[in-house]
């Protein structure tokens, strides 16, 4: 009974073998597997490191997800994330590179993408993406996986996906307004009249509350239009909180229905003493000199500069 069994042993050792050696992976040029477990419903926290960068740190909220950097904040379009997490979770290893020189491959801390992946329930996943690559004339990358303790070769050019700053969320215009449903504004401000007015839905003219004053709709629409067009501003990246109590110039309320929240605009007003002492090693442009500041809350964490200081009058002193 032994060698029969020793038998069917030998037999079914030698057509596994031969099943082996038919399979179809022997006659590929290389063994893929995905090499990272990510549950895209469960991340909370997505944080890159690029080289020379401060570090950009994608969180998810009830309203979706939000990018932070340099106490700056943005939403994030849902398609770039879902990009994010379906190239994570698709992370597939053409092979495992054997390296003593992982600088040579995009590794070094000028060069590498650090990556940390952070989830409600589970552990964390760190990755660093290196060069890119061309493997069998398909598009590859050399990604390092510090839980794995190696470098691979994995499917698919990932630097361009995660290559992202503040500045690439942030929406072009940098106020949300729709001009028909404003019902009511003020404005004050350092050297200007203060202005207080009302719409009457009635005549479709505006009243002032604090003076016996009337504009037309048409006017205050021509007004309502300049703010609107406050686009494409940088943020004033020398610019925070500690300096807007002496830099404070004007300030603009919006008020819209009972079922809008109200947007305020404030303006501050940047003199050469109110710059840092000490400026950031990353190079600036003429812009972030601009003469003035604005806030906007409906960005409750960002500045912006605006050097147009014509248009700004006009917004600040409409009639």
């Amino acid at each position: 009974m032994k060698n029969k069994h020793l038998v069917l042993l030998f037999l079914l050792t030698l057509l596994i073998g031969l099943a082996v050696r038919r399979a179809p992976w022997q006659n590929a040029t290389f063994f893929q597997t995905n090499l990272l477990r990510v549950d895209t419903a469960e991340v909370e926290r997505i944080e890159i490191a690029l080289p020379g960068q401060h570090g950009l740190v994608l969180m998810r909220n009830d309203a979706g997800w939000i990018a932070e950097q340099q106490d700056r904040s943005a939403k994030v379009p849902p398609d770039v994330v879902q990009r994010m997490l379906e190239t994570l979770a698709n992370l597939r290893s053409i092979r495992i590179v054997k390296t003593d020189q992982p600088d040579t491959l995009g590794f070094a801390r000028a060069n590498a993408i650090d990556i940390g992946v952070f989830y409600a329930h589970s552990p964390s996943e760190r990755l660093s993406i290196g060069w890119e690559s061309i493997e069998n004339s398909q598009p590859a990358t050399f990604v390092r996986l510090p839980r794995h303790g190696g470098i691979y070769l994995v499917q698919n050019q990932l630097r361009a996906v995660f290559s992202k700053t503040l500045i690439d969320f942030r929406n072009a215009a940098v106020i949300q307004l729709n001009t028909a449903d404003v019902r009511e504004f003020s404005i004050f401000g350092q050297n200007l009249d203060s202005l207080a007015f009302q719409k009457n839905d009635s005549t479709g003219n505006w009243e002032s509350t604090m003076l016996t004053r009337m504009v037309t709709n048409d006017s205050i629409q021509q007004w309502l239009a300049k703010i609107a067009r406050l686009k494409k501003l940088p943020f004033a990246d020398l610019f925070d909180e500690s300096h807007t109590n002496k830099t404070f110039f004007a300030q603009i309320d919006l008020g819209f229905s009972k079922q809008a929240e109200p947007l305020t605009l404030k303006i501050y007003r940047l003199e050469a003493t109110n710059l840092p002492e000490e400026m950031p090693d990353t190079p600036l442009d003429g812009s972030q000199f601009a003469p003035f500041v604005l806030y906007f809350s409906q960005y409750p964490t960002n500045y912006f500069a605006l050097s147009d200081t014509a248009l700004l009058r006009q917004i600040c002193d409409p009639f």
